[in-house]
């Protein structure tokens, strides 16, 4: 309801170089991976002030001293850069405070929001901390523009946000919803598509994979319900188990996992994290389909990587996949989900070739050029 066109900002005439100050409180992850394949694709110079991808509580408490020590000590050394890119881990409005520097004033601020503590998932047993929800909150009010990675992602932050402040006892008219819809826009995250792909052969016996983080919120316990139902119907089929795992090899979300091994392990062909690049593509190109079964995802970038490299994407009618998964791949039932797993041969070829062409747009060197010409349109308009 909110979206901005872009595309006339993408095709609006190349800008100057630029210094960029970039500040990514929690530089780990899909964070740091984002933002080195946007400044790779970028035409500004960059510079990045990184906090430790530990303790995100903490980082969101702490690094708007410790990012404006280091901002004082950039400025003293380099000067002042033309914007400030920064992330939703930044309590952006303390920052300014303690950098006490009126220069700053006139220096735009992009936000690029991975995820909003309103709608992130807490731990089972948990109660929600809403301060935290709150500090993206100003820090989206105190920003010149707040991009999001996903139209559900924007929608869902607004709506929490203004649902939140109608339940306060006061300093409701103080929030200024509609500038903030007005500076919001929708940039999805993109990838880096790897120069060479092993070839695909696609054999008889399709090969299911995982991509996500074995995490409650990914819901892994659902793919487990899923391949014993496949089981049932005596349909055969191979496993790639990819995705992060809890430190503790003891959570409960790990369970599932766990449950896998015992009912399919002659199935798995592989069952790990993938510790360099190579390999992640490796293992997503033996995939022919992806599955997922999250309650919760802000965009699912490793979807989007595994239909790159060929993976038939089954996910839910609903959350950020509507916006780029096409709508034949969307399962809103179990039996959809399996339906689409008992695609033939044939027909996972013809629907591999749709989605990759869908998410053709997510090539991370388009996305820096929609960013770079955000920045641009900011800076000289400050």
């Amino acid at each position: 309801m909110f979206q901005r066109s872009l595309w006339s900002i993408v095709n609006s005439e190349a800008s100057p170089r630029y210094q960029i100050l970039a500040i990514n409180a929690f530089d780990g992850g899909s964070h740091r991976s984002f933002l080195r394949g946007l400044i790779g694709g970028s035409d500004n110079d960059w510079t990045v002030l990184a906090g430790k991808p530990v303790h995100w509580k903490w980082r969101m408490r702490s690094s708007a001293l410790t990012m404006a020590d280091m901002t004082q000590q950039h400025v003293a050394k380099h000067g002042y850069p033309d914007l400030v890119f920064c992330t939703d881990m930044l309590d952006l409005p303390t920052w300014r405070g303690l950098l006490n520097d009126k220069r700053f004033a006139d220096i735009p601020v992009i936000n690029y929001f991975h995820e909003s503590q309103w709608t992130y998932p807490t731990a089972p047993g948990s109660r929600v901390d809403h301060h935290f929800g709150y500090t993206n909150l100003l820090s989206a009010i105190a920003s010149d523009a707040c991009v999001f990675n996903s139209c559900f992602h924007r929608d869902t932050f607004l709506g929490a946000s203004e649902q939140f402040v109608r339940k306060m006892p006061d300093s409701k008219s103080a929030h200024d919803w509609l500038a903030l819809k007005a500076k919001s826009w929708v940039i999805p995250p993109g990838f880096d598509p790897p120069s060479f792909l092993p070839s695909r052969s696609a054999g008889e016996v399709p090969v299911i994979g995982w991509v996500s983080r074995w995490e409650n919120d990914k819901c892994p316990q659902r793919f487990a319900e899923l391949l014993q139902q496949l089981d049932h119907l005596s349909h055969d089929f191979r496993l790639v188990l990819l995705g992060a795992r809890p430190a503790d090899p003891k959570a409960a979300s790990l369970e599932p996992l766990e449950q896998i091994r015992r009912s399919h392990g002659h199935r798995i062909l592989y069952d790990g994290f993938a510790e360099t690049a190579d390999d992640y593509w490796h293992w997503l190109t033996k995939m022919d389909f992806v599955v997922s079964t999250a309650d919760h995802e802000f965009f699912g970038i490793a979807v989007c990587e595994a239909m790159h490299a060929g993976a038939v994407p089954v996910v839910p009618d609903r959350l950020s996949y509507p916006e780029w998964v096409p709508s034949e791949c969307l399962y809103r039932t179990t039996e959809d989900a399996i339906a689409l797993l008992c695609l033939n041969k044939d027909e996972r070829r013809l629907c591999s070739d749709v989605c990759r062409n869908q998410i053709a747009k997510f090539d991370r060197r388009l996305v820096a050029s929609k960013i770079d010409n955000l920045a641009m349109r900011l800076i000289q308009a400050s």
